[in-house]
């Protein structure tokens, strides 16, 4: 039998949660520990200035060094995890910033405009996404840091060539730094249990647990939480935001069950343990950002299912907890057990629910599509909110274009003009009143979708290109066996999956609108084209009961009807069909999602009025579903009208908002209900689904009395957030949507 980690000593979490709620906003930096942030910034630049010619992934990986070996480092003897260090502002983020921009004003100038025009007028906005990045969570856990430094120096004896060696010198330099920082955590354990009489045995123990993980990989649930804690903040500090934490089950499990079966802990020592960790990501947020993705369950090769006694002890403490962050993904298959539905169901129905449900069925088909092979497939995790990724195996940058797919139709209607700022980013399709037909109408819809793509397309592959240059990433290349093998950093393609997602926003805008032009100046002839694009160019000014006409006498996606729904799915397969095997930069290609998240607001800001009714600068929709508050036919029918999209073209993801009433779910019949609706929409091949369980007539209190509703959670998109957090239309947002909820 293992000795216990835990003792009887020591403050609890209920009794230091308040305090570690704080922590990054008080961080507990010793000053004789690390130099001063004046000083520190002073040596970081001299370094910066490069003198010796290092090559760029030489020399982050001497700045991302430096930081770790000489930055202030903080314990703090009531907690149980050690992963404070000054990072003077993020330092290593704010230097990149300079690269980039470099380049934007250099090579990149004209993709860089293609970039600045698109966002000015709504049509998307693009970025070389380094947010969207998931490590090898089992690889680097079963490693270790002394196991990436023998795989790195195994590569470098190897003398594979130039551009390898320095790969594996930046790998064994930013790791070699990685160990010197444990070191100075584990001193400073130390002497906080000098100091700390009454907190001695936890200090002791975190010393212990960093010098274990000095010398191999983690052999305790204990050091497994630890080591996670300490890769996430760096990966973080060398400038890749972590958007998921893997599988709590397959990362962690095997060490929680070694531990109970060796009598090292039990199960409420494990769950005081996952308390102080999931506070980690928490206090990073303070409920009022995008929070950090565990995701449960999944099926594995031989058709089980993960979910182990881990995955529900875990979903206890979450529900316990009641927080917004962390967020949580749950694979929902066919294999899944009853009583863990429950619970997930349970955590639903009573406000937890910074969770998404995914088919973990239709996923894989997905995945498979697109070219991943079988075996990889299993692997997948959820990056950010919905996108999935094969862990430790590729990097598929899933946010990297925003597309507006309302955009088309202005242009569509005013030659490729954009009307609110009269540029012309668009194709001279004709005037629009010379269509003869809808079908010429659509056509002109996919000849702009096309040409607005390609331009974005184009711009994202060069930036691409450059991202040796603007974000050497030895660090968190480290954790992919992939580039270890190959001797390439992920900026120049080392993992085996190399893709880039492209979300498509504003399904619901397109198609009411091309519905709209179909119906009403085709068909029915009720306008020329000149008097709606009139009543459009002046926001349907002294035309009220023009728009009113236009919201609620055309069908609207969301409310299965025929009309509109087939005009949706068309225009999904055209949008898939221009992004699904694109080459993109790096050797892979684009990929296609469907959601919208807070882009919603920016997009639609730059967004005249649509012939859908909608105004000019409001936001478009959200999500994959209706417009807000056109889903008039209920729950069921929305449902019924985007399970009619065919879900395995879209392998970056997508995911249903569905909106309740606390009184629809309330108890035993209520968490029936709410697997009911999971699984009907999984059966008819959705994909994802997320609940929002709100009263109205809450929020307007909420708004009007912030103080009374502080922790008042809402599913802002893949997260989230206190309702007090979001600003004034981001609030009347979720007003307006949850009105006709009853």
């Amino acid at each position: 039998m293992g000795e216990r980690i835990f003792t009887a000593g020591g403050p609890s979490y209920q009794e230091v949660k308040d305090k570690l709620f704080d922590q990054f906003v008080h961080p507990c930096y010793e000053n004789n520990a690390g130099m001063s942030g004046e000083a520190l910034e002073k040596g970081f630049l001299e370094l910066a200035e490069n003198k010796g010619k290092l090559t760029r992934p030489e020399l982050r990986a001497g700045l991302f060094c430096y930081v770790a070996e000489n930055a202030r480092v903080g314990v703090d003897p009531e907690d149980w995890f050690a992963n404070h260090f000054d990072t003077c502002s993020q330092i290593l983020v704010r230097h990149r910033e300079n690269w980039r921009k470099e380049y934007g004003e250099g090579p990149l100038h004209d993709a860089e405009e293609l970039l600045r025009r698109g966002k000015r007028t709504g049509a998307f906005e693009a970025e070389l996404d380094l947010g969207h990045i998931s490590p090898g969570w089992r690889f680097l856990l079963h490693e270790g840091v002394p196991g990436i430094i023998r795989r790195a120096q195994d590569g470098l004896d190897r003398d594979g060539g130039e551009e390898e060696n320095g790969f594996y010198r930046s790998v064994l330099r930013v790791y070699g730094g990685f160990l010197k920082l444990m070191k100075r955590l584990e001193l400073e354990a130390d002497r906080m249990a000098a100091e700390h009489p009454l907190h001695a045995d936890r200090m002791e123990k975190l010393s212990a647990c960093l010098s274990a993980l000095e010398q191999g990989p983690p052999g305790t649930f204990y050091e497994a939480l630890q080591l996670a804690c300490l890769f996430h903040q760096l990966i973080e500090f060398e400038g890749e935001w972590v958007r998921s934490m893997g599988s709590f089950e397959l990362n962690f499990g095997p060490y929680y069950e070694a531990d109970i079966r060796e009598g090292r802990i039990t199960g409420e020592d494990a769950r005081e343990l996952i308390r102080f960790f999931w506070m980690k990501f928490f206090a990073n947020t303070r409920g009022s950002g995008n929070g950090k993705n565990f995701y449960f369950g999944g099926l594995c090769a031989d058709g089980t299912d993960t979910a182990g006694p881990l995955s529900r002890l875990a979903l206890e403490v979450y529900y316990e907890l009641n927080q917004p962050d962390p967020k949580l993904s749950i694979k929902w298959n066919s294999r899944t057990g009853g009583s863990f539905k429950r619970l997930v169901a349970k955590c639903l129905r009573d406000g937890r629910t910074s969770m998404v449900i995914i088919n973990d069925e239709e996923a894989l088909e997905a995945i498979r599509k697109r070219g991943v092979s079988e075996a990889d497939s299993y692997d997948y995790l959820l990056i950010g909110c919905y996108e999935p990724a094969i862990e430790g195996k590729e990097v598929g940058c899933n946010m990297c274009v925003k597309f507006n797919l309302a955009k088309p139709v202005e242009l569509a209607l005013f030659n490729g003009t954009d009307p609110m700022t009269g540029e012309q980013i668009g194709v001279r399709t004709g005037e629009s009143r010379d269509f003869t037909s809808f079908e010429e109408f659509y056509e002109a819809y996919e000849k702009q979708m096309a040409k607005l793509l390609s331009d974005v397309q184009e711009a994202v592959r060069a930036y691409e290109g450059c991202w040796d240059q603007i974000n050497p990433e030895p660090f968190l290349s480290g954790t992919f066996l992939p580039c270890l093998e190959k001797g390439r950093d992920i900026s120049r393609s080392g993992p085996d999956y190399n893709n880039t997602g492209s979300m498509g926003g504003g399904l619901a805008n397109a198609a009411d609108s091309l519905l709209a032009v179909k119906k009403l100046v085709f068909e029915e002839k009720r306008y020329t084209m000149d008097e709606l694009k009139a009543m459009l160019g002046a926001d349907f000014k002294d035309c009220e009961w023009e728009r009113l006409y236009l919201v609620n006498r055309v069908s609207k996606w969301g409310n299965n009807q025929e009309d509109v729904d087939a005009l949706a799915c068309r225009v999904a397969k055209s949008y898939t069909g221009m992004v699904n095997g694109v080459p993109n930069g790096r050797g892979g290609q684009f990929t296609a999602s469907l959601f919208t998240l807070d882009h919603c607001f920016s997009l639609g800001h730059h967004t005249g009025a649509l012939p859908d009714g909608r105004t000019q600068g409001h936001y478009i929709a959200k999500g994959i579903g209706a417009m807000t508050g056109l889903d008039k036919a209920g729950v069921t029918a929305q449902i019924q009208s985007v399970s009619k999209l065919d879900f395995t073209e879209i392998p970056n993801g997508s995911v249903l908002d569905i909106y309740l009433h606390p009184t629809a779910v309330d108890g035993e019949k209520g968490i029936d209900t709410l697997i009911h609706l999971i699984e009907t929409y999984f059966a008819r091949g959705g994909y994802g689904i997320q609940f929002n369980i709100l009263n109205a007539d809450e929020l307007r209190r909420a708004q009007k009395h912030p103080g009374e509703y502080a922790t008042l959670q809402v599913r802002v998109c893949g997260w989230n957030v206190y309702f007090v957090t979001l600003n004034e239309e981001e609030q009347n947002h979720f007003i307006e949507t949850t009105m006709q909820v009853v």
